[in-house]
């Protein structure tokens, strides 16, 4: 076990960005969000929902013979009642609207470092739908769902980033724990925050580091901060909340040259850095101080956590797995990742009945429980995914571990979603002639409505998995 002092956190050296859509994507006339959306879900106008059937969907009614309304009504008015509860958070207001608060405030002088630029105003409905943090998350959509794996329902929505593409590859999608909204980060240096809704999909803010090009970018759990690496020694974090970053240059002890691989606990207390040597890093998030380190016998490839945060997971270039005690920073337990002549990605399932180790050969091996008994140093897989032929550089389960999807970089449309109760690949979708581009990244979002992924080209796809959508 080592240990090491407080690394003093540091203001960046960042500059805000306000991008707004691309030429392509807007005219020289009219700003893109005032204009009517191009994309329309036309489920929402014929679902048809009884507001009298339980308690607490009677306040929705705007008077008491009032029953059956479509699906866009339904969500216009959810919207409404969430406004009337809860407070806008201040990280998720338009710059204008941050300018307007502190023009109105009594005590507040004028800010010649201000962060974002002036965008044109919107009006009270699209900011709505830009703005509402959670109301995208409905209590309904929480029920269990059986999928089949027969077929499954999927369709394509606007571009996550449509309004502010990025000019180089995409290294990370993900969306907050809590809200519907987006974060994408790459080789453009620029982390960018994006309000999900599938239809335009309106950016909130952009951040961008002069000084590093971004491989890694991360939500803590809490979703108030973002943690951003590169290939440099410094890591930065950004506060959501304030809309500050600071730069913490590097952990103190450590000659570590690049700390672009890192995984954050589930739990939040813990970032676990790739080092030099198979050394894996175990950084308190609280403190930022080294408390302590394991190592492998082999490079660090990838890692994954328990969803308690008691345990890690790594993978190296040898098809080696280990599994971590990070309170004793002992190694438990110990295994060969089944015919992989290396192993290049790693995943837990959040019920963390599964693990998915993939190789440099393009398999998949998704792990049981069994994975985990005493003695067991060579495991047989529950089962072995063999769709791809190049090797995998993401896979990534849905939240309620009932689809794994998995990518390989080196080939264009390399993905496939499987159905892992029934071990079977989804057969109807991706199509050949479905546009993923080269993939280098992607996430589901909080309840699997959304599949966000990135390519090498700077897009960030969107598609809507309508099995959760509605349920």
């Amino acid at each position: 076990m080592q240990s090491s002092g407080a690394a003093s956190p540091e203001q960046a050296d960042y500059q805000s960005a306000s991008e707004g859509a691309s030429d392509d994507d807007q005219s020289d006339h009219e700003p893109l969000y005032r204009r009517q959306p191009a994309w329309q879900d036309n489920d929402d106008a014929m679902l048809q929902i009884s507001l009298k059937q339980t308690n607490r969907l009677r306040k929705l009614r705007k008077s008491e013979d009032e029953d059956i309304i479509n699906g866009k009504e339904y969500e216009h008015r959810l919207r409404t009642q969430y406004i009337k509860m809860h407070a806008l958070p201040s990280w998720a207001e338009l710059p204008s609207e941050q300018s307007a608060r502190k023009r109105k405030s009594a005590d507040s002088d004028d800010d010649d470092d201000e962060r974002w630029s002036e965008e044109d105003p919107v009006d009270d409905t699209v900011r709505r739908d830009l703005l509402n943090s959670t109301v995208g998350i409905l209590e309904h959509r929480r029920n269990a769902l059986m999928l089949s794996p027969d077929h499954l329902s999927i369709d394509r929505a606007k571009d996550a980033n449509i309004m502010a593409r990025s000019s180089d590859i995409i290294k990370s999608v993900q969306f907050h724990p809590n809200a519907q909204v987006l974060l994408t980060a790459g080789f453009d240096k620029t982390l960018r925050l994006f309000q999900i809704d599938g239809k335009v999909n309106h950016k909130i803010q952009s951040i961008r580091f002069k000084d590093l090009r971004i491989h890694k970018a991360q939500f803590h759990p809490s979703g108030d901060q973002i943690i951003v690496t590169g290939r440099s020694r410094a890591y930065y974090i950004y506060d959501v909340q304030a809309g500050k970053v600071e730069r913490c240059p590097g952990i103190w002890g450590r000659k570590e040259k690049s700390l672009e691989k890192f995984s954050l606990s589930p739990c939040g207390r813990y970032m676990a850095f790739a080092g030099d040597n198979g050394n894996i890093i175990i950084v308190s998030y609280l403190t930022k101080q080294m408390i302590g380190s394991v190592r492998m016998n082999d490079v660090v490839t990838s890692m994954d956590w328990s969803s308690d945060g008691k345990y890690l997971y790594s993978s190296g270039m040898r098809g080696e797995i280990y599994q971590w005690d990070v309170a004793e920073r002992s190694c438990l337990r110990q295994w060969i990742d089944d015919g992989s002549l290396g192993t290049t990605s790693l995943a837990v399932s959040p019920n963390e009945k599964y693990y998915a180790a993939g190789s440099s050969s393009g398999v998949v091996n998704i792990y049981d429980q069994s994975v985990l008994a005493n003695n067991v140093t060579r495991p047989t897989p529950y089962k072995a995914v063999n769709n791809l032929t190049t090797s995998i550089n993401c896979i990534k389960f849905n939240h309620d571990s009932q689809i794994l999807a998995i990518s390989s970089s080196l080939k264009k449309d390399q993905l496939k979603l499987v159905h892992v109760p029934s071990k079977r690949v989804f057969v109807n979708w991706p199509t050949e002639r479905t546009p993923l581009g080269r993939v280098t990244c992607m996430d589901f979002s909080p309840t699997s409505e959304y599949l966000a992924i990135g390519n090498r080209r700077g897009k960030v796809l969107l598609y809507n998995i309508k099995d959760y959508a509605f349920h």
